[in-house]
């Protein structure tokens, strides 16, 4: 029987199976196919595949490209983990590879949903639509080369993404842009830190989190800002109390879990330790320890990117070999899986090039449904 003849239904199911990387294949089969994979119940069945399926999937985004590695942990009769991770799909924009869109831009993720910050342009693209938007950020004020972090939301109560911009070391100036009214404003909540270090925001159910401290201070602690109220957050408490300083005795940095969980990660010496939270709104939050690991011997300089697993009771944790600042040849990114026996597996990801990529972004990925307004 022809696909043609088939029930809508039975044709919806059978092509809800499609594996991501070939809907943009399946859209220019044919009209009828492409008209059937923007409607709402495909979108939400093929999305919740996604995200059901065994397999992780997340994109890797540097300077030189955009890949979508996937990532399967099966455990063994014996309780070991086996780790196995393959690129799946270098990720194109419209026709032409998304390095292309996102060379030597700075990356934010929000929920499927990628910002890019290249000077005074900003883009804003969805890949599983194929979406991109670009901003022309307004002069920052009155205050010439002006320190900037970005941030990307959405407001709960009409999913409409926002951009978030914060102007100097001290975070004393910030403004917003909405996509849905194509407009910059300037909120009226301002934080009121002396913030002298924060690192980059982790986005998690819209809102979007920071770990730092404050001038004349290592005491560390989170806070949020709140892109539905458009307010910050008040500090919330680390499962620690110091930010490691200097950076090269150690380091912490946030990883997002399934949209639900903030983890944090403190590496000190050999010793790694992971919290997740129990509880995390902008307002409140509670940790317990995920897992305490020895690195040793294979202590590498940059585990800076991370995910885990609840269920198998494991982290993949990213490394880069060696600060780049001191390499002659080319480094390599590769992964640890650890758990709570230590060490299960290695997996080297290739060559990378012999630079710092300040730009690398590794997150979690699930399509998102929301279109780019």
């Amino acid at each position: 029987m022809k696909m043609s003849n088939l029930p809508k239904d039975l044709v919806e199911e059978i092509l809800s199976r499609v594996p991501l990387i070939y809907l943009g294949a399946l859209r220019s089969t044919c009209k009828s196919w492409n008209a059937l994979s923007k409607t709402r119940s495909f979108v939400d069945k093929h999305i919740n595949k996604a995200a059901i399926s065994g397999e992780k999937q997340f994109l890797m985004i540097t300077q030189f490209n955009v890949r979508l590695l996937g990532a399967s942990l099966d455990t063994s009769e014996n309780n070991n983990v086996d780790l196995s991770i393959q690129q799946k799909a270098k990720i194109t924009s419209r026709g032409k590879p998304a390095a292309d869109v996102f060379y030597k831009a700075k990356v934010i993720h929000c929920n499927g949903v990628f910002l890019g910050v290249q000077g005074n342009m900003l883009v804003v693209w969805n890949p599983y639509w194929g979406q991109t938007k670009w901003i022309l950020a307004r002069p920052p004020h009155d205050l010439p080369n002006m320190q900037e972090q970005y941030a990307l939301g959405y407001d709960k109560s009409s999913c409409s993404h926002k951009i978030l911009r914060l102007l100097g070391i001290t975070v004393k100036c910030l403004d917003i842009y909405d996509l849905s009214a194509k407009s910059w404003k300037i909120p009226d909540g301002t934080l009121e830190h002396d913030v002298e270090y924060m690192r980059d925001g982790v986005s998690l159910k819209g809102d979007t989190y920071w770990y730092a401290f404050d001038k004349g201070s290592r005491d560390a602690y989170l806070f949020a800002f709140d892109f539905t109220r458009e307010i910050f957050g008040p500090r919330l408490p680390l499962p620690f109390n110091k930010v490691p300083m200097p950076l090269n005795e150690g380091y912490a940095t946030l990883s997002a879990v399934k949209e639900e969980k903030l983890a944090v990660l403190l590496h000190l010496g050999v010793t790694m330790y992971i919290w997740v939270t129990n509880k995390i709104e902008p307002d409140e939050v509670s940790w317990s320890i995920f897992l305490k690991l020895n690195m040793q011997p294979s202590v590498r300089y940059h585990y800076d990117l991370f995910l885990i697993d609840e269920e198998k009771k494991v982290a993949v944790v990213f490394w880069k070999d060696g600060p780049a600042w001191f390499q002659v040849k080319p480094t390599y990114d590769g992964a640890y899986i650890t758990g709570e026996n230590g060490y299960v597996k290695s997996v080297n990801l290739g060559k990378s090039p012999n630079t710092l990529e300040l730009s690398r972004r590794l997150c979690s990925y699930v399509p998102s449904s929301m279109k780019i307004m």
